[in-house]
């Protein structure tokens, strides 16, 4: 089906009522926040636009937040006199930027849904000064009527799926007039930048825009206190009890129970304690159904002897389950979620495991897997193998550890190069 620009606004009109009701049951659902909901319609602002220069970053969820508040670092020094609006679509962003940036230059405001009137009411109230689209959320209207403001537009962090680059393929007209509105795209890698080129068909007479191979800028050194008494227990627990601690990161719904069989099926299992540290936390009762009764980092429960498992269904510990693990699996890896960022925890120095599915990082995680110091499952029955293998091997992996934590290093130093970039466009 072909879809027109002005097919495009009729349909955001026609479905007003209906996308209204689709926020109010997402409210019940608690997926939107009932106090800021007039923000989906651009109106009902709690906070003034102040009166210097302001950058929009529209970013989606969690991941792409932090793609964000690594530019804002990095920005605000450059540039001190700024003010900076980041745009989410989640809750659990909207509650992380406020956590990160309380003292900086920020303004957390959810997104604008992309109905025209409620873009232009956004734009109109905020008047920014420049828009930075973040990873892959490309809404037509922010877009297009952000450019016809003669505002520059910067894609960062880009990347774009094989589906989404087949269905805006099928609707070349508004694939070019989106993907041509930027005057610098930094893509994630060269596939990327070959994907950018080909959806914007004008880009070769448009001499003013710019595609560059800038990588992912999601990972920083992070620079927030640890809970060294959490480490220092954990650390306790594995030395008093001989265990092997296995870190299940980020997981998503299934992974829980994939690496749980795994883990059972190792041939010294009693050595180990499998952690669990669930990309939402808000599915604790949800892990303890399918797996069992275990203590939880929430109820103020650390390990205890005789139970295999562990849950830590907590925000901002995992950088010291990090450091305490002996074995980092990398969830999102296992049904088709694309991969949670691997660079963060290569800078811990574990070796780590990944699944397949590996698309929303895969530069990063081919240059670690040549390193050394990720392995990927053959599939995801095999995954009890290769953590045997990497506990049979751990001597081994000390060159493919620091070789890891070298291309990590590289890759957190990104959001600094990345920002310079932005400021030139901004200002040119």
């Amino acid at each position: 089906m072909h879809i027109t620009p002005f097919a495009y606004q009729v349909f955001w009109i026609l479905l007003d009522p209906f996308i209204r009701l689709y926020l109010y049951v997402r409210i019940i659902q608690k997926k939107e926040d009932k106090s800021r909901i007039t923000e989906r319609f651009g109106n009902g602002y709690k906070s003034a636009r102040p009166h210097r220069t302001l950058i929009w970053l529209h970013a989606v969820s969690l991941g792409e937040s932090n793609a964000a508040i690594n530019l804002v670092t990095h920005l605000k020094d450059i540039r001190s006199g700024w003010h900076f609006v980041i745009t989410t679509n989640t809750i659990t962003a909207a509650d992380h930027i406020e956590k990160s940036c309380t003292a900086m230059p920020v303004t957390h405001i959810f997104q604008p849904l992309d109905h025209p009137q409620w873009v232009s009411r956004f734009l109109d109230y905020w008047k920014p000064n420049c828009a930075i689209f973040l990873e892959s959320d490309f809404w037509f209207n922010l877009v297009t009527k952000t450019k016809k403001r003669q505002l520059p537009i910067i894609f960062a962090s880009s990347q774009i799926s094989n589906i989404a680059k087949t269905r805006w393929k099928k609707n070349p007209l508004l694939a070019s007039k989106l993907f041509s509105s930027p005057s610098l795209i930094l893509a994630i890698d060269n596939k990327q930048k070959n994907n950018f080129e080909q959806l914007a068909s004008c880009i070769k007479n448009n001499s003013n825009q710019k595609v560059k191979v800038m990588g992912s800028l999601k990972s920083r050194i992070s620079n927030s206190e640890l809970d060294l008494a959490y480490e220092k227990a954990l650390r306790q627990h594995a030395n008093q009890a001989r265990l092997k601690f296995i870190l299940a990161a980020s997981t998503h719904e299934n992974e829980e129970v994939l690496i749980a069989k795994a883990v059972a099926k190792l041939s010294n299992a009693s050595e180990c304690l499998l952690i669990f540290a669930p990309r939402h936390p808000h599915r604790a009762k949800e892990i303890i159904n399918q797996i069992g009764t275990m203590p939880q980092r929430s109820q103020g429960e650390l390990p205890q002897n005789q139970n295999p498992y562990f849950l830590s269904d907590s925000y901002g510990e995992m950088t010291s389950l990090y450091n305490v693990a002996d074995i980092i699996i990398i969830g999102g890896s296992f049904f088709h979620s694309g991969g949670h960022n691997p660079v963060e925890p290569s800078l811990a120095g574990k070796p780590m495991i990944c699944g397949k599915s590996i698309f929303n990082n895969e530069a990063d995680y081919i240059d670690l897997m040549k390193a050394g110091i990720i392995r990927q499952v053959e599939s995801n029955e095999t995954l009890n193998e290769t953590i045997d293998e990497i506990l049979r091997t751990d001597n081994a992996m000390l060159q493919a550890i620091i070789k890891g934590q070298e291309i990590a290093h590289e890759a957190c130093m990104r959001p600094a190069k990345a920002a310079h970039y932005i400021v030139s466009t901004i200002e040119k």
